[in-house]
């Protein structure tokens, strides 16, 4: 199966679920007659992935583009309706759990989730 994400240029692995977030960064606030004002200061994306179970090397391989990179930010890109599309991100937290897959002492992480924050 084709990866339909790169990250700081490695193709990950597809994960089990992924959610796209739109929302707008605003300075909005109330005024004195309750109304609120305010201006539409960008409109932005944030992108969640979520593995079920993943092998160590698929993990190495993202924490290599995202985490062992020693930079901020860096470029995403994926496929979205046939095209892809590029966009700069930063990353939040990465919560895993490790669990012995078999009776071949084949490690796995599961629960594993962590998001990229447009720029």
């Amino acid at each position: 199966m084709a990866s339909y994400f790169i990250i700081n240029g490695h193709f990950i692995k597809n994960p089990t679920s992924f959610k796209k977030e739109r929302y707008n960064v605003t300075n909005l606030q109330r005024l004195a007659d309750a109304s609120m004002a305010g201006d539409l200061i960008a409109q932005k994306r944030k992108f969640y992935f979520t593995y079920d179970a993943i092998k160590s090397s698929d993990l190495q391989n993202i924490l290599d583009a995202i985490w062992e990179s020693g930079t901020i930010f860096f470029p995403f890109a994926y496929m979205e309706n046939g095209e892809w599309k590029v966009v700069e991100v930063y990353v939040g937290n990465i919560p895993s759990e490790l669990h012995l897959g078999n009776q071949n002492h084949n490690w796995v992480w599961k629960n594993v989730t962590f998001n990229l924050i447009e720029r």
